[in-house]
């Protein structure tokens, strides 16, 4: 399909929480463009203060409810895939932003699925756990093995995970955390946690025993690998 001659839409990540992570590009499109998106969410008013001292347009926020009832997450993506448009076909460049990178955990991915046929531009952004990885001095791959990047939800699917790869990354950890320190120690593994990476409250540990029966933060993730692996 030809693209529909009106603005252009960016997904712009800003990276994972160090202001100075945010790219050249990522600050080159925000002060130029008409409108910027902010998404309502869990860590997404930490990426509009990376993004505030570079927006020069209007800021407009978008509402994205917290609830994994399927019915009312695609009615609110359908609505604010419409406002987008609107904005698009009169002619506004316009930004959305997130928190790491637009392509990975992000509510811009269903967005961006309803836009098909306008002008649409994704500016990658430092993830999370590229950054723990950093901050752990922990590799995450090396050579020509692989690795996994999955969330620490459904138990089935982490078993698998830590059965099958040797070196894991393991996202939103909170709401599943001492489980999955039992999974990690099962399968032999060594890991590191890091809980508000780039913040100056930040955490960065390889005791995930001292957090167990705590609150953790929603930006928590742990990064694993096989001891001997």
């Amino acid at each position: 399909m030809s693209e529909i001659p009106t603005g252009k839409l960016y997904g712009v990540g800003v990276g994972p929480g160090d202001p100075e992570l945010i790219t050249l590009k990522a600050v080159k499109i925000l002060e130029r463009v008409h409108v910027v998106m902010v998404p309502s969410g869990k860590g997404e008013s930490i990426a509009f203060d990376i993004a505030k001292p570079y927006i020069k347009g209007e800021v407009l926020k978008l509402e994205f409810p917290m609830t994994r009832e399927r019915d009312i997450l695609e009615s609110v993506w359908d609505e604010n895939a419409k406002k987008i448009k609107k904005l698009l076909v009169d002619g506004r460049d316009v930004a959305f932003i997130t928190l790491g990178d637009p392509m990975i955990y992000s509510t811009y991915i269903y967005v961006i699925e309803r836009l098909e046929g306008f002008k649409i531009e994704t500016i990658p952004g430092v993830t999370s756990f590229s950054a723990a990885a950093s901050k752990l001095k922990m590799p995450i791959a090396r050579g020509n093995r692989p690795f996994a990047v999955v969330p620490a939800e459904d138990e089935k699917t982490m078993k698998k995970i830590l059965d099958d790869f040797e070196s894991v990354v393991l996202m939103k950890v909170s709401g599943n955390y001492d489980r999955t320190v039992d999974l990690l120690k099962a399968g032999g593994f060594k890991a590191g946690l890091v809980i508000r990476g780039g913040h100056e409250d930040e955490e960065v540990t390889f005791d995930l025993e001292k957090y167990r029966r705590k609150k953790l933060d929603y930006l928590s993730l742990i990064i694993g690998r096989k001891v001997g692996g």
